[in-house]
């Protein structure tokens, strides 16, 4: 099997290893070259991508209670507060030992178990959302909360939207949804290996095999949340509930399932869409909207890359 760097048509790593950067740099030196914690240069890159935007913008908005921006719920404002904070900082390596983090993954658990969510119009229904909960799960688990008792009833939730509903929704029409599935999976592959029961194994091999037979690389619209969205064809980094060709691989990539030969048309199309660099050109749809800009195109070239050298090991 080929290595993924013949992939490449140049050698993008000098640019994602760009001190000025540190964010990138950190998860390329983790997910590209393999760089441990052990390693001093691993170390000083991590240290910096805490200290340094766009994670030091969003942690130094975080309020005294794990709240944001002083918003009495995790929901608002949209694309600023709690959720979607976590999110992005997840998306950009954060350390999930940080006390702000393990701050704010309690305090989401505790408005959930509490009602004081802000979610009533997402939990009060009996399925559907799993958008946001497979979100939830993914950020929570990476706080080292994957196994706490609060969380399990989001996981179970998870687990039913698979099994009974295919990731139906009423955002959807109540039809099964392409991005509540990838987002399901994405979640529920990051719980640790002792809250990986049976049926949660068996909801992520029922999401895995809905996105095999989804052709996000032809546009195909049959389950996609508001139509035909423009976002499938397009990379674009960060996304939230949002998902695009790229973010369906890696979910996909984190079910194990990359594998599967009938991921190779999407990751085809992916490969035909980097530049004579070894670059993806990547787009930042929601940033006037977020606390702090980023490069979406080195984002995009890091997740496409650490994407590719799963898929096709190869010999380096």
């Amino acid at each position: 099997m080929s290595s993924w760097r013949a992939l490449l048509r140049g050698d993008p790593l000098p640019w994602l290893l760009e001190k000025r950067d540190p964010a990138v740099r950190a998860m390329a030196l983790r997910n590209i070259l393999d760089r441990t914690s052990r390693d001093p240069e691993m170390r000083e890159a991590h240290s910096r991508a805490m200290t340094s935007p766009p994670m030091s913008t969003i942690l130094r908005q975080q309020t005294t209670d794990g709240r944001w921006n002083g918003a009495p719920n995790m929901y608002g404002p949209k694309y600023t507060g709690a959720h979607w904070s976590m999110l992005l900082l997840t998306e950009y390596g954060v350390d999930g030992a940080d006390g702000r983090v393990r701050r704010a993954a309690r305090r989401i658990l505790d408005d959930l178990a509490s009602g004081e969510a802000g979610m009533a119009w997402a939990v009060d229904r009996d399925h559907g959302v799993s958008c946001f909960f497979g979100n939830v799960v993914r950020y929570v688990a990476g706080a080292g909360y994957g196994s706490d008792p609060r969380l399990e009833p989001l996981v179970q939730r998870l687990v039913r939207d698979a099994k009974k509903f295919d990731a139906a929704c009423h955002i959807n029409d109540d039809q099964p949804c392409a991005w509540g599935y990838a987002r399901l999976v994405w979640g529920l592959a990051a719980l640790p290996e002792a809250a990986r029961t049976r049926e949660v194994e068996r909801a992520i091999r029922r999401g895995a095999e809905f996105l095999l037979t989804y052709r996000p690389d032809r546009g195909d619209q049959r389950f996609q949340p508001y139509g035909t969205s423009y976002l499938w064809r397009q990379l674009s980094f960060p996304l939230f509930y949002q998902a695009d060709v790229l973010f369906v691989l890696r979910a996909l990539d984190a079910a194990g399932a990359i594998d599967d030969t009938r991921a190779q048309p999407s990751i085809a199309w992916l490969l035909s869409r980097q530049d004579e660099r070894g670059r993806w050109g990547g787009r930042a749809p929601y940033s006037d909207r977020m606390p702090s800009k980023v490069d979406a195109s080195k984002w995009v070239t890091l997740q496409a890359i650490t994407l590719l050298k799963h898929a096709f090991p190869g010999a380096d």
